[in-house]
């Protein structure tokens, strides 16, 4: 198939001295208010209606606005001093932003992260921001790394003359990011309604456009970096419905985020939110849904500040096409850096899997290209659709490259390919290339008089439904990603290879993976053993504790 493109200011609020870690909890009491936790509301867009929007916003400007949310969230004064704040709470993350589920299609099951000791502290007085979870995925996963609770910091330090973001490790090593994570970070960061609010009431000339919506009242706000966030503001209550903002996406091209609050409560004179629910507008995925157990409002708090040593460090670039190599397998085979495989035919060139990021994927092109410069490369073999094994995607349509994959898959495919980004172009919003797919159901053979490929659906896989793995019979060569060599650690689907093997009578010598080395059988036999015995002496292990985890007891022989 071809796919083509295409306030009333609230009276009566009764506060509490907050919570401080010298202070008690804020005792919570009635006010002739409503409370927007207790309404069921409605994610609005046009021509859908707040549940929980009654009446309108005050005055007729954005400024207006602005004036009204801050005076429902305890005052434009007081929202002016906060120092300082701290949440505490937990949450949950869709794993791989909604493209890691056990299919392509949109109601296939999400799977999520847990995200523990879940902490953001907001240095309003020097610019700074810290993000900290512990994560842990909610479904069996092939790397013990994805079961620790392994400490995750990230830190933004906007008081110097540009902003840096650096990451701080279990073990307190703190290495530079990117100028792209500064700006996530700093979206992230205005996330918290009083903070986006501030900003506006810093100066009239930031907000703008406002609007009715859905019965709710929109205003923009454009930061000082030039970045825009959408604040919808719920009447009668003038506290924030969500703040929107855009970003881009190596997957879908860009993607907006929109953050939902409820259940506003008072802290030290302000009134801040015990739920946020991210979503995209990709397929509404729950993005990330965070609990909160409470606010501390002017506390004591870390040096946030960039220490010299991240200072001193280089902002990372972009990917290097430097890094990648050409590993020749065998005839008419070869394996570039990062797991993508050439494939020669007789007049055309055929790749396998498209993962790394949309540089790589530009760089992976252009090298594949030198390797038998007179034949065009035509097409690409894509494994499954999860976005580590699609983040390139979009590159590689750009290129040109006609999609090889499971029927199924072609449906997130095409609207991976058809979603437009203009705030963030990259080659295919350039290119205005439109994909062309080929989907295989069963099988499918590729076959010339130079090469023939053998392309099959995996069976036995339960991390994704719909992979596909390649067979080469002139090298006995099967090519494949998350089979044998999604991770060494925790075997869970390791009786899939030989297994694919077995169901289709294949003499195999040779496995050519994305993620590990290219293996001889007798090495992927020694590789996948031990992980499956890994496997069931985690699940005797947790049972033992009463820990009853995600995937126990394994579906392994």
């Amino acid at each position: 198939m071809k796919i083509i493109k295409s306030v009333v200011l609230v009276s009566g609020l009764v506060f509490f001295n907050a919570c401080s870690p010298q202070a008690e909890m804020p005792v919570q009491v009635s006010a002739p208010m409503a409370d927007t936790s207790a309404m069921l509301a409605v994610s609005t867009s046009a021509g859908i209606m707040d549940s929980a929007a009654s009446g309108t916003v005050p005055g007729s400007t954005a400024q207006e606005a602005i004036m009204a949310v801050a005076e429902a969230m305890g005052g434009v004064e007081r929202i002016r001093t906060v120092r300082n704040i701290t949440m505490l709470g937990y949450g949950h993350r869709a794993y791989q932003n909604g493209g890691g589920n056990i299919t392509a299609l949109p109601d296939a099951p999400q799977k999520y992260i847990q995200a523990n000791d879940l902490r953001r502290i907001y240095d309003l007085e020097n610019g700074r921001y810290y993000q900290q979870e512990r994560n842990n995925d909610l479904f069996p996963f092939a790397i013990y790394r994805g079961h620790d609770f392994a400490l995750q910091r990230q830190i933004l330090d906007g008081s110097l003359d540009g902003d840096v973001a650096y990451n701080l490790s279990e073990t307190g090593v703190a290495s530079r990011r990117s100028e792209a994570e500064v700006r996530d970070l700093r979206m992230w960061m205005y996330t918290n309604p009083l903070l986006a609010v501030r900003a506006a009431l810093d100066s009239d000339d930031k907000v703008s456009n406002r609007r009715e919506e859905g019965g709710l009242t929109l205003v923009d706000i454009t930061l000082d970096e030039g970045d825009m966030l959408t604040l919808a503001i719920r009447p009668p209550t003038n506290l924030p419905a969500w703040i929107s903002w855009i970003g881009p996406d190596q997957n879908l091209g860009e993607v907006t985020y929109k953050t939902h609050y409820s259940g506003f409560v008072p802290y030290d004179g302000v009134y801040l939110p015990l739920g946020y629910n991210s979503k995209l507008d990709w397929r509404n995925v729950e993005y990330l849904k965070m609990w909160i157990d409470g606010y501390y409002i002017d506390s004591d708090i870390q040096d946030l500040s960039a220490p010299e040593s991240v200072l001193a460090q280089e902002i990372p670039e972009g990917f290097d096409p430097a890094s990648l190599e050409i590993e020749a397998v065998a005839r008419g085979v070869w394996r570039i850096t990062g797991g993508t495989m050439v494939i020669e035919f007789a007049d055309h060139i055929t790749l396998y899997e498209a993962g790394g990021g949309l540089d790589r994927v530009r760089a992976v092109v252009a090298l594949a290209r030198t390797i038998v410069p007179q034949k065009p490369i035509t097409e690409i073999i894509v494994s499954h659709h999860h976005f580590d094994h699609t983040r390139g995607l979009r590159q590689a349509v750009a290129e040109g490259l006609t999609v090889i994959s499971r029927r199924t898959n072609g449906v997130i495919f095409e609207e991976m390919m058809s979603r437009s980004a203009p705030t963030f172009p990259d080659d295919l919003e350039r290119s205005g290339e439109a994909l062309e797919f080929i989907p295989v159901d069963d099988s499918m053979v590729l076959e010339d008089e130079s090469m023939r490929v053998e392309l099959y659906h995996t069976i036995n896989n339960n991390h994704t439904a719909d992979n596909l793995f390649a067979y080469i019979p002139e090298h006995k060569m099967i090519i494949e990603a998350d089979v044998a060599t999604a991770a060494e650690d925790l075997q869970w689907w390791g009786d899939s290879w030989l297994d694919n093997i077995a169901y289709r009578g294949l003499d195999v010598e040779i496995n050519v993976p994305v993620h590990m080395q290219v293996m001889t059988y007798d090495e992927v036999i020694n590789m996948v053993n031990p992980g499956i015995e890994r496997v069931k002496d985690w699940c005797a292990e947790h049972e033992a504790s009463g820990n009853f985890f995600a995937g126990c007891p394994a579906f392994l022989r």
